[in-house]
């Protein structure tokens, strides 16, 4: 079976590991940056729109690689959580 490239399945890609990577970001109790807005922002475009296919399908494979080395590094390139809860332990 063979990946067919195409804007939808680029799309669907990048939206499969942009979710996995924010459950990642919340399960580590690490801050997002602004790879993660700009990939939300891109995926707000939808596969079908008039742009050149090889443009939307760049962004989207730049993006998901640029995600999973985070995810691999996310220690590294993402502060963690400041402990601010204002929450009492009981709730």
């Amino acid at each position: 079976m063979m990946f067919d490239f195409s804007p939808a399945a680029t799309y669907a890609l990048l939206l499969f590991v942009q979710a996995g990577h924010l459950l990642h970001h919340r399960l580590a109790k690490r801050h997002i940056s602004f790879v993660e807005v700009i990939a939300g922002a891109v995926l707000c475009v939808p596969p079908t729109v008039a742009v050149v296919g090889w443009l939307l399908m760049s962004a989207h494979l730049s993006l998901v690689v640029v995600q999973v080395i985070g995810s691999l590094r996310i220690g590294r390139l993402s502060p963690q959580w400041e402990k601010t809860s204002t929450m009492p332990h009981g709730r």
